[in-house]
């Protein structure tokens, strides 16, 4: 469940993180050749509706002593975005979740869930990702500065984390269900809210700090040229740690080698196609033994209706 979670709380900025299994080879991100214009702000118009594609895909390439295991998980949402208010320094938007698509693929793992799959047969039962369906028919209200892409707040994780200890309900009276802390922590505001920062960032002249979510701590910096950015270490910054598991056996890591890029564009006022890729090696000690994971993530936006 945890690392799930933490695989949507990825989202279109980069830094996902399933830890236990997932991407692959080095990464080799770099900015495209061609770099379009820039793009301006957002011209968000009441009741202006737009259905999008949004998947992720994120693999891992783990190696522990001798033993070398590749694992890939992928994300896809269907959703339709509403405007439901629109002035110059701010901008509310309704995000109706269609369709929810999952997938876990790695040595003795094949895993698959499917919102439109009839008959119960859309894995609501695997204890790995059924949780995920709980976002089908989700509505998410996200708070943005037309301007800038940034976003203020966003409402209706609540509700998703209700639907998810629905699903996995506590086993004995008086006890939280067993997802709800994780839950919380995927689908709280702040937790949404650098989603969807990251998902409808536009360009700037400066250098823009991307947040990491747990389990990872600080910010890693995007940079723009036109419509095209880079991801990359702050300045002076080789490294970043990370606490992977607590006390009693706790788990620290140190994540190097980050590089990415991507582009993002505004069409008819919306968020238009956009994508990106991210790559880092994560190195750490799991019961004395060394582990290298060098992980990889890909996420594309993808318009599927012309606005109505």
């Amino acid at each position: 469940m945890g690392r799930t979670l933490l695989l949507i709380g990825i989202c279109a900025c980069g830094l996902g993180h399933g830890w236990g299994a997932e991407p692959p080879a080095t990464p080799t991100a770099t900015a495209p050749a061609a770099v379009p214009a820039a793009v301006g702000g957002y011209a968000f118009t009441v009741g202006t509706e737009q259905v999008y594609a949004y998947s992720l895909k994120q693999s891992v390439a783990w190696s522990s002593a001798g033993d070398e295991l590749t694992y890939t998980s992928t994300l896809t949402w269907k959703f339709i975005l509403a405007v439901v208010e629109a002035a110059p320094e701010r901008a509310v938007l309704e995000a109706t979740i269609l369709r929810v698509q999952a997938t876990h693929d790695g040595p003795g793992s094949r895993r698959l869930v499917d919102s439109a799959a009839k008959d119960e047969r859309d894995g609501r039962d695997d204890p790995l990702l059924g949780h995920l369906l709980a976002l089908y028919g989700s509505v998410l209200t996200v708070v943005v500065i037309p301007a800038t892409g940034a976003v203020s707040e966003v409402r209706g994780g609540d509700a998703i984390v209700a639907r998810i200890n629905k699903q996995s309900p506590a086993t004995l009276p008086g006890d939280a269900p067993p997802l709800d802390a994780a839950a919380r922590a995927a689908f709280s505001s702040e937790a949404l809210g650098r989603i969807w920062s990251q998902l409808l960032a536009l360009p700037s002249e400066q250098p823009g700090r991307v947040p990491l979510g747990p389990p990872l701590g600080g910010e890693i910096e995007r940079v723009w040229q036109g419509s095209a950015f880079t991801l990359r270490l702050p300045a002076g910054v080789e490294r970043l740690s990370a606490n992977l598991m607590g006390d009693p056996t706790p788990v620290a890591a140190v994540l190097t080698e980050l590089t990415g890029a991507g582009s993002t564009s505004v069409k008819d006022g919306l968020p238009g196609a956009g994508k990106g890729e991210l790559g880092f090696l994560l190195t750490f000690q799991a019961l004395t033994q060394p582990v290298v994971q060098r992980h990889r993530l890909q996420w594309e936006l993808t318009p599927l209706l012309p606005p109505r």
